[in-house]
């Protein structure tokens, strides 16, 4: 099956040109790509809209800024209505084109295994220390393919974590509840490395998505 490419966007303009470039470089085996852009101000609303004129695969949902959990759960239900697997990505990526084979196919070929959970790059994760379970390794949804079976088992991102933080340990984690093996294969992405981006320094933030996950799974 080929998956559906979901992409939310908002603002960042030269970042998401370039991270379209270096997907449509390295990929042909999707669908389509849905990009649901989410009130830009800066243009990038406009350069969807181009890369769809000129690319019949691209499909631009332009909507209101609600955050970025739920622009990935509007694309999570766009995958559900389909009956489609789905691969996300963000615009502060790049994929390099490093290998003859398509990755996005050797992705797609591991997810027809009926127990197959996520699928990442190399670097499409982290490890948990023990604010949330010392040791475990999290797919972060910069770099995520789901099988639609694993959707069908799981559902969709848990709305409640506050700013997004933690919701992708959460979303892993459920996946192995359920049973699914979470999945890297032998690629490589660049991820935050445009516009030297600097991460969030939510620490109140971070502390309250970790008491909810333990809360939620009863761990210590």
């Amino acid at each position: 099956m080929k998956p559906i490419i979901g992409i939310p966007v908002h603002n960042d303009l030269e970042a998401f040109r370039e991270m379209m470039y270096s997907l449509l470089h390295s990929t042909k085996h999707f669908d389509k790509i849905i990009l649901l852009e989410s009130g830009s101000t800066d243009g990038t609303a406009e350069e969807c809209d181009i890369f769809a004129t000129y690319n019949e695969n691209i499909e631009v949902i332009h909507t209101k800024k609600e955050g970025p959990l739920k622009a990935m759960n509007q694309l999570f239900d766009i995958a559900i209505k389909e009956q489609k697997d789905i691969f996300f990505t963000q615009t502060d990526v790049l994929f390099p084109k490093l290998y003859k084979r398509d990755w996005l196919e050797q992705m797609s070929k591991l997810a027809e295994n009926p127990l197959s959970g996520m699928i990442t790059c190399l670097n499409g994760g982290s490890v948990s220390g023990d604010s949330y379970l010392n040791g475990f390794y999290w797919i972060g949804g910069w770099c995520m393919y789901v099988p639609i079976h694993a959707i069908n088992k799981v559902g969709k991102y848990d709305e409640e974590y506050p700013n997004g933080w933690g919701v992708d340990v959460d979303y892993t984690y459920a996946m192995a509840k359920n049973g699914l093996q979470n999945i890297q294969i032998n690629y490589w992405v660049d991820h935050h490395m445009q516009n030297n981006r600097s991460h969030d320094d939510d620490e109140e933030g971070k502390q309250a998505a970790a008491k909810r996950f333990k809360k939620k799974w009863t761990l210590p």
